[in-house]
């Protein structure tokens, strides 16, 4: 049998990576007017991103936890999107979102779907498969097939899906013609076009060969090529709203492309529903993308393959440091305050200087201690912060320094921020 197997990132828009020489591979050996845009009435944006480091039974891989985190928190900060961050997640898991979003989403809605970890492509069967957590080689039980996925994007309700697969997905697509203007008008006119029709695009990082789990000598370390190109493009493309398609054709395609084997594609999704539309990207800031009252925090949902503490109070409060580190990427001081009440005026001061030109910020607490300490209504967790700014459309340093959280339980049995101490 003919086949190939693949690391896949997936954004419900898809994309597929590839590696270049030298790299570790994700797989397993085997302007105008912008009232007629509006007008348009783009609906809600929603996103379920997806990141698999910590296999169970397949090889562990390096990049794509730290793909999905700033993939979510980007998708939030700078376009108004709704996010739900999957980590480590199962297959019941993943499926289980998609069918929640079937239920949730209405007519006028788009939805984004990224996927990063191990995936797999029979090319004599000509189908595809992503491989959740909990994925075992050579048995497909756990495996989630290509055609799950497209049977949901089919059925879900919204307008507009995109699947981004960092992955070898694209032996299911067929081939799209970029347009091209010549004149401002004509491309408003093709974005509100594309947005009152049905799209089901998959964006894909290369064809039918593995993918790099890393960039090429002199990137960002910590994600893979297509996944720097992806977020590159994010940050410093120009315009307000821009379509899928020209956030493939001027970021992804020639980097991906010039720094490795990858040969990106940016397609329909085959027998999917698709008509004449297409994904739209507003930046949250032009169009009020989220109904009254929504606050584009991301929801972070962390699944990992290790059994839990046996204390559920330790669950509670590793559950709670993760909701600040979504607070302050928010880069919202109420949602912060909501999680951290006791902030003092002159910290607040101090965090609004910071956000101040800011686009985004990036927050991971990492190498936290597994079974945190709990003492009756306090308790205490260690962690390394790190902590990046996107401003002026480039991502600064990330700076990193150990903390101590102290944590209290309020008198509705919540576990909130107390203080935050640099050592």
């Amino acid at each position: 049998m003919n086949k190939a197997q693949c690391r896949m990132t997936v954004l419900i828009i898809f994309m597929g990576t590839s590696a270049a020489i030298g790299q570790q591979q994700r797989g397993i050996t085997a302007v105008g007017s912008e009232t007629a845009i509006a007008a348009a009435q783009p609906g809600r944006y929603y996103a379920l991103v997806v990141g698999i480091n910590n296999y169970q039974h397949l090889p562990r891989l390096k990049t794509p936890l730290n793909d999905a985190t700033e993939i979510a928190s980007i998708l939030s900060a700078q376009y108004g999107f709704q996010t739900r961050l999957l980590l480590d997640a199962t297959r019941d898991q993943i499926l289980g979102a998609l069918s929640d979003y079937r239920g949730k989403l209405r007519e006028n809605d788009n939805l984004l779907i990224y996927y990063a970890g191990h995936g797999y492509y029979d090319r004599d069967a000509d189908q595809a498969y992503w491989f959740p957590v909990d994925a075992e080689k050579g048995n497909s039980a756990r495996w989630i097939v290509a055609t799950e996925i497209t049977g949901q994007a089919r059925a879900i309700s919204a307008r507009h899906v995109l699947v981004v697969s960092d992955s070898c997905y694209s032996g299911m697509l067929t081939r799209s013609v970029a347009p091209t203007f010549e004149d401002p008008r004509e491309r408003d006119l093709y974005l509100e076009k594309m947005l009152r029709g049905k799209s089901r695009y998959v964006m894909s990082s290369g064809g039918d060969e593995p993918v790099a789990d890393s960039d090429a000598t002199g990137h960002a370390s910590g994600h893979s090529v297509f996944a720097n190109a992806f977020l590159q493009g994010l940050s410093q493309i120009t315009l307000n709203e821009f379509s899928a398609e020209e956030l493939f054709n001027q970021y992804v395609r020639e980097q991906v492309g010039g720094r490795s084997k990858q040969l990106p594609e940016y397609n329909p999704i085959r027998d999917s529903g698709h008509d004449s539309g297409a994904f739209v990207f507003f930046r949250a800031h032009t169009v009020p993308l989220l109904p009254p009252g929504v606050s584009p925090v991301v929801k972070r949902e962390v699944i990992t393959p290790e059994a839990p503490p046996a204390n559920p109070e330790a669950v509670a409060v590793i559950a709670a440091i993760h909701l600040y580190a979504d607070a302050y990427a928010s880069m919202d001081i109420s949602e912060l305050q909501k999680v951290w009440p006791s902030l003092s005026r002159e910290q607040i001061n101090e965090l609004k200087k910071g956000f101040k030109g800011a686009q985004a910020v990036k927050v991971d607490l990492e190498d936290c201690d597994p079974a945190p300490a709990v003492n009756g209504e306090t308790a205490e967790v260690s962690c390394d912060q790190s902590m990046a700014y996107t401003r002026d459309g480039k991502r600064q340093p990330a700076e990193k320094h150990p903390v101590d959280i102290r944590l209290r339980k309020s008198a509705g049995g919540t576990w909130l921020v107390d203080e935050v101490r640099t050592r």
